[in-house]
């Protein structure tokens, strides 16, 4: 950031009210676990910060929506990349994410982040308007974000790119194993295809694919606000075997694995790629789309549902 760039922003943070809403309030309480005194006082330190981060127009409008569904506004997430982390653990969850990079300054093509980045393939372009105009980014994952940042530091020392983390659920489904699946190491001999053609199932581009949902996800209400139906959802009494329902952060449901294990809940039939892409985006990257065996009463069908992805440390 220039300094007549930087000097703007300053005058902006300074120019915001400082009256603090009830609802900026609970806001920072349900996202940050504040306590009501913890809250006000946060919100008055980082309202008095003149220096504070400032996320680029463009940039707000890529993530607006993905953040919104974490119950975000724009104040929110921008106090959210101000606040520390312990190291170790921020650097663990850098390393598994996915990423937006803008294309600015050095980084003017994705030929350019493949090679800055030392990708296997060119990364593919997203494009986007923003209140600033036009913009143009590429998604990379954490650890070409580290050498991404390692390769500029070295040819233009000063410059900083613009990248934001990608909070989706991870899917990464094989296209000749069923891996990942619930409840199943598809790497044991057993679970290998026993014929060169074998396609699994789900494919990774199936649409309409059954989902088995638990927690919130298998509220209608819920499924009904985040994915803007007209109607109440058509859901199916099911189970799945080889995962247990744990907790993080003390209230969100997590499925583990567990390989005998039945797990209770509904399955439901995500009809479009849109559709799932707002159903990872609820869910977070702290989980990832695996496949999985949805029995209901009128039978047993391939299917997907969201696992927990943290770490052990992460569950209560």
């Amino acid at each position: 950031m220039d300094l007549l760039a930087e000097l703007e922003s300053m005058a902006m943070n300074a120019a915001e009210e400082d009256n603090i809403s009830n609802v900026d309030r609970e806001r920072s309480q349900k996202l940050f676990g504040f306590t009501h005194s913890e809250a006000l006082s946060a919100l008055e330190r980082y309202r008095r910060d003149v220096s504070r981060i400032r996320v680029a127009n463009e940039l707000w409008v890529a993530v607006k929506s993905e953040k919104q569904a974490e119950g975000h506004d724009r104040e929110s997430y921008e106090y959210s990349l101000m606040r520390p982390q312990k190291r170790d653990s921020c650097r663990e969850y850098d390393e598994r994410g996915r990423f937006i990079l803008q294309l600015a300054g050095p980084l003017t093509t994705p030929e350019i982040i493949q090679n800055a980045a030392a990708l296997n393939k060119i990364p593919t372009l997203s494009e986007g308007v923003g209140e600033d105009g036009p913009a143009r980014f590429c998604e990379i994952d954490g650890a070409a974000k580290r050498r991404l940042l390692s390769w500029v530091a070295k040819h233009h020392c000063g410059f900083q790119p613009t990248i934001i983390r990608l909070s989706k659920a991870k899917k990464e489904l094989c296209t000749h194993t069923p891996a990942p699946m619930l409840g199943r190491n598809c790497a044991l001999p057993q679970y290998r295809a026993d014929h060169a053609d074998f396609e699994p199932v789900p494919s990774p581009d199936q649409y309409p694919v059954w989902y088995f949902f638990y927690g919130t996800l298998a509220d209608p209400d819920v499924i009904s606000q985040h994915l803007g139906l007209g109607k109440t959802p058509n859901y199916v009494p099911a189970h799945v075997t080889g995962g247990r329902i744990r907790t993080w952060a003390g209230k969100y449901k997590a499925l583990v694995e567990a390989p005998g294990v039945f797990v209770f809940g509904s399955a439901f039939l995500v009809e479009s790629r849109a559709y799932e892409d707002a159903l990872r985006f609820y869910e977070t990257d702290k989980y990832e789309v695996v496949r999985c065996q949805i029995t209901t009463q009128n039978g047993v069908m391939d299917g997907l549902t969201f696992r927990f992805d943290g770490t052990e440390r992460d569950l209560d």
